[in-house]
């Protein structure tokens, strides 16, 4: 009995085995070890892994909903997501291979991986049940059933090899990759590797693994774009052998990074690249920040470069077109041209784009030259154009230009006869913008194609504005590498017109009719780094918005060191212009211009502490500024001279800073200075000490400036100590006494507002309580809502309500209070360390409020409800509001930003 269970027991197990082993046969011969890799025709343009992490990102596909919607109506693209939804393949990852068919046939292959081993889909199976009906087509290709079905116009062919399933809108494509695989040992043809063996250029991380093939440059390239896509008188298609990219989609962006090789092509610009180490290029520091697309060629080796690019041009059929401008460029300019500007050239080259005329398919912009000195550089162009002049038989002067930048500021630049100097001299890379003016400045010959772009270079220059300051640019500037050899930015929307020039056929039409949602699209970099025989290839599409900011940069201007100051706005009492008087933190003091010019600077002993004053010491009309540092009185006429006996040493350390008063609007000025030996010293503007002015001493070391108040026609003189409020009159004699002890920290301010028909005094103690005194000596002390001690404090109508409001700002957080202490309004910026609440009245029924973020360089400007439009902007100084000048419109905004630098911003409300 047990020896027949036995037996029955082994018969089942052997059964079972046999029935496993076939199984696993039949199993083993569907997913056989063969890579996807293996089905890739040789002659396929573009091989794309697409691995489990690749999606496109929520804005894009929201952007080209559209598109995609019409893409996926396709029968190639529903059989593949179909496969991939039903599980009949794997998801993780897939191969789709591109390539061109006939003369402009673009066609697509899929190779996807069946599902696992036990998986019991048959994807031949589901493709017969989803296509019954349809007429299908079958047919052996190498042992291998292909079968081809269609629907209209629209075909596709599939077959199940092995372990995966080839699924293409071109019957011929899937042969060839059931072909392929008989073909698998060769690993290169024609020095190109084989997408199965480039495999070490990718990373396992990334979204996507891009193989481009010789004919991908060849034969797809030049399908999409035009031929001198990148520069004029260059024919990409020529210029690589292939590349190996990785590519990732992100909210942010999509990026691809790796190799391209050209090493052994004669026609391809990038050999000219050959030896040269990539470069931490300055240059755009300088490129004016109106451009819209910039490019920067940056060399470690000019006269290699310059060799191997005429090696390049011999290669590319160039070389004798070349010689002959060359050659008439010596005829022109003088003979040893190339010797002696190669020996001025520094390495770097940039090209910027002001805009693109699309009718007359035009660049409009400049090309910037960084030379060792540009004094020989000037002096070479000078020679150069004397020598056309002579030989042209025209007036040398008439190449002579010259525009005044300011009332004190000439340039002077050149016409210059020739358009292509530069692509001939240094490659046309650098072409496109013809080059008919020239202008040198400091190290840079600028060469312009028009006088827009001289104007542009040279104010921007000066005001030390530049491309960087843009938010597109940063954007895509920091996802690139610090050095290159070759870079290539723009704004999308702005060369959108450009690229639709540039580009042909399906890329073309894509772009023309999506122009409206091109703008997901904010900028495009593009960079290469010569490595050995390749070129390290970074591109980057940046979808991060750019806000159309509210506060524009007009310009900036450098200063030695970081602005100390509130900007003073003082006026040109020559011109009625407006001016800046500022100091930075190296006791420096400057007058600006409102064009951004230091008109003059002056060191002076320690940092200013009170108001800068513009006073008429003369009753002249001819206004002097006045202010103080701890230690001396200054006087400082309009260009930057002390008046005689100044600067003045006070007689004790006025911490608080001086304030100035004139009583009757005459122009007698008088100047209190509140001493560190309790005294409040009083000063004629001459420098003399007014007579008849009883000297009073405080008990306790000074807090606060004296503050001059005008109330029912009488004058107050009034300041604080640490613990009592004085109140006197103009010859120093208490006029009102306030008994009640105080308890008030250092920098306390004083504040005239109105509570229910009465004036008072407003000021907060170190508690944070808000104290009120009249004029007549009463106290009163109101709690405002989350008001702590150690904040800062301001008065002022903010709601236009006719009323003043309490405004409170404490390290993230700033607080508007009514007069009786209730909270109006509150804000916060996480991370933030706010400065003192300024408030700045734009109309009768527009009071802001404005505020330095010290620790994250930003400035804010608030209304009642949020912060305004346009803000925060960059910044690190307290800032000044003022009207536009003659002539202007809007307002201004002055801060210190970016370092040590003064920017102007135009405000639009």
């Amino acid at each position: 009995m047990v020896k027949k269970i036995a037996l029955i027991v082994f018969g089942i197990v052997l059964l079972g085995g046999i029935g496993f082993a076939l199984w696993w046969v039949s199993e083993r011969e569907r997913t056989v070890d063969v890579p996807k890799e293996s089905f890739i025709p040789y002659n396929s343009a573009v091989v794309i892994n697409v691995n489990a992490n690749a999606n496109l990102s929520p804005k894009i596909a929201t952007a080209f909903d559209r598109e995609i919607k019409a893409f996926r109506k396709s029968m190639l693209f529903r059989v593949v997501d179909t496969l991939k939804q039903m599980s009949q393949v794997d998801t993780s990852s897939y191969v789709m291979a591109i390539r061109v068919e006939g003369k402009q046939s673009i066609r697509f292959l899929y190779v996807l991986n069946r599902s696992g081993l036990f998986s019991r889909g048959d994807a031949h199976a589901f493709l017969q049940k989803m296509f019954a009906g349809e007429p299908v087509k079958e047919r052996k290709y190498n042992n291998q059933k292909i079968y081809l079905v269609s629907r209209g116009k629209d075909e596709m062919c599939y077959a199940a090899v092995g372990g995966m399933v080839l699924v293409s809108n071109s019957e011929l494509y899937v042969e060839d990759a059931v072909n392929q695989l008989g073909n698998s040992g060769e690993n290169e043809k024609d020095g190109v590797p084989r997408f199965k063996n480039v495999n070490r250029y990718f990373s396992a991380g990334a979204g996507l693994n891009v193989f481009l093939n010789t004919t991908c440059f060849s034969d797809l390239l030049p399908l999409l774009l035009q031929k001198d896509f990148i520069a004029k008188q260059t024919n990409i298609a020529k210029w690589f052998k292939w590349g190996a990219l990785d590519g990732d989609i992100k909210s942010n962006g999509i990026s691809f990074n790796g190799f391209v090789h050209c090493d052994g092509l004669k026609a391809a610009f990038p050999i000219a690249f050959k030896g040269q180490v990539p470069q931490d290029s300055k240059l755009d520091a300088v490129m004016p920040a109106d451009v819209k697309c910039v490019s920067i060629l940056a060399l470690s080796d000019v006269k290699n470069y310059l060799s191997s690019l005429e090696s390049y041009r011999y290669g590319a059929g160039q070389i004798e077109n070349v010689r002959k401008r060359k050659q008439e460029f010596a005829r022109l300019f003088g003979d040893k041209l190339d010797e002696e500007w190669q020996a001025l050239l520094k390495g770097e080259w940039g090209k910027g784009t002001l805009f693109y005329d699309a009718e007359r398919k035009q660049e409009e912009g400049i090309v910037v030259v960084h030379v060792k000195a540009g004094s020989l550089a000037k002096g070479l162009l000078e020679k150069m154009l004397k020598s056309y002049a002579s030989k042209s038989g025209i007036s040398e002067a008439s190449l002579y230009r010259s525009f005044a930048l300011d009332k004190d500021k000439k340039v002077c630049y050149f016409k210059m006869p020739i358009p292509d100097f530069v692509g001939v001299m240094w490659g046309y890379v650098l072409g496109g913008i013809a080059t008919n003016y020239v202008l040198v400045e400091d190290n840079y010959v600028v060469f312009a194609s028009s006088e827009k772009g001289i104007h542009s270079f040279a104010s921007h220059y000066m005001h030390r504005l530049s491309v960087r300051d843009q938010e597109w640019y940063q954007k895509v500037r920091t996802k690139l590498s610090s050095k290159f050899n070759w870079m290539y930015l723009s704004e999308m929307v702005s060369m959108l017109p450009y690229y639709e020039q540039v580009t042909k056929g399906g890329l073309r039409e894509l772009l023309m009719r999506n122009e409206e949602e091109m703008e997901v699209f904010s900028s495009l970099g593009l960079q290469w780094g010569c490595e050995s025989n390749m070129l390290y290839h970074t591109l980057f599409l940046s979808t991060e918005e750019v806000e159309q900011k509210q506060a524009q940069i007009m310009w900036q201007t450098r200063l030695d060191a970081r602005m100390s100051m509130k900007p003073a706005i003082v006026v040109n009492h020559n011109t009625g212009e407006r001016e800046l008087f500022v100091q930075d933190e190296g006791n420096t003091i400057y007058l600006i211009n409102d064009v951004g010019r230091i008109l003059w600077k002056l060191p002076i002993e320690g940092k200013i502490n009170s108001e800068v004053y513009q006073v008429d010491i003369f009753k002249n009309g001819k206004l002097q500024y006045l202010f103080s540092t701890p230690s001396h009185l200054y006087l400082i006429d309009r260009n930057g001279n002390y008046l005689p006996r100044f600067p003045l040493a006070f007689n004790s350390p006025c911490e608080r800073g001086i304030s100035v008063a004139d009583y009757e609007n005459n122009k007698n000025y008088r100047v209190f200075a509140p001493g560190a030996d309790h005294r409040v010293y009083l000063y004629e503007v001459s420098g003399n000490f007014v007579k008849g002015w009883d000297v009073p001493k405080s008990d306790n070391d000074i807090v606060s400036k004296i503050y001059h108040f005008r109330v029912e026609g009488k004058d107050y003189l009034v300041y604080a100590d640490r613990y009592r409020l004085y109140i006197l009159d103009r010859k120093g004699k208490e006029r009102v006494k306030v008994s009640t002890l105080l308890n008030l920290s250092a920098n306390t301010s004083l504040y005239l507002t109105k509570q229910n028909g009465q004036m008072k005094i407003v000021f907060t103690d170190a508690n944070g309580e808000i104290i009120l005194v009249n004029f007549r000596g009463q106290v009163e002390q109101i709690k405002g809502e989350e008001m702590i001690g150690g904040g800062m404090f301001n008065v002022e109508d903010v709601n236009n309500d006719g009323q003043s409001e309490f405004i409170y700002a404490l390290k993230n957080r700033v607080l508007v209070m009514d007069n009786k202490g209730k909270l109006l309004f509150e804000k916060h910026w996480e991370g933030s360390e706010l400065d003192f609440p300024y408030v700045y009245r734009f109309s009768t029924r527009d009071s802001r409020i404005g505020m330095m973020d010290g620790k994250g360089g930003r400035l804010f400007l608030l209304d009642m409800k949020d912060v305004s439009k346009g803000f925060p902007i960059r910044g690190n100084s307290p800032f000044s509001i003022a009207f536009g000048g003659k002539g202007s419109a809007g307002f201004y905004l002055f801060a210190g930003s970016d370092g040590t630098h003064l920017l102007k911003y135009r405000v639009l409300r």
